[in-house]
């Protein structure tokens, strides 16, 4: 076999094994893991979101210098999903995640559970389930 043959099959191969790579089905391709983080401030209560981050380190620290308060506090972290922060009657907050946006919301006001506003209240003393103060998806979330 003459060296130009054997140049021509070996660029062949690689050629081949290019367009295995390369022109692979976009079916086959590894889904891409999005992070995300919420951080809540004690002292204001604010509540801030931090979502489609590389990292789960990156969206903790994003969240938090989002928060612009000192005392931010990451509370919940997620990938390819939703996570919820909620807030009780008695000013509790309890946070979850969950794979869709109503599972994360569900499963942080059932960590939280019934509450009823501190005494003396104007309202009812009934207690009632918390509201959702923030809920926030990764673009991959279910």
């Amino acid at each position: 076999m003459s060296l130009p043959h054997k140049a021509a099959i070996g660029l062949a191969a690689v050629s081949a094994a290019t367009c295995a790579v390369v022109g692979a089905p976009a079916g086959e391709a590894h889904a891409a893991t999005y992070y995300g983080a919420l951080a809540l401030s004690p002292g204001t209560g604010a509540v801030v979101s931090a979502v489609d981050y590389a990292s789960a380190a990156a969206a903790d620290t994003a969240a938090r210098a989002q928060c612009g308060v000192t005392d931010c506090q990451t509370v919940v972290q997620f990938w390819n999903a939703c996570g919820s922060v909620v807030r009780g009657a008695d000013g509790k907050h309890g946070w979850a995640w969950g794979s869709t946006r109503v599972e994360a919301e569900r499963r942080a006001i059932d960590v939280l559970g019934p509450s009823a506003p501190p005494f003396p209240s104007l309202g009812s003393a009934i207690p009632r389930p918390a509201s959702v103060r923030l809920t926030a998806c990764t673009s991959t979330a279910g």
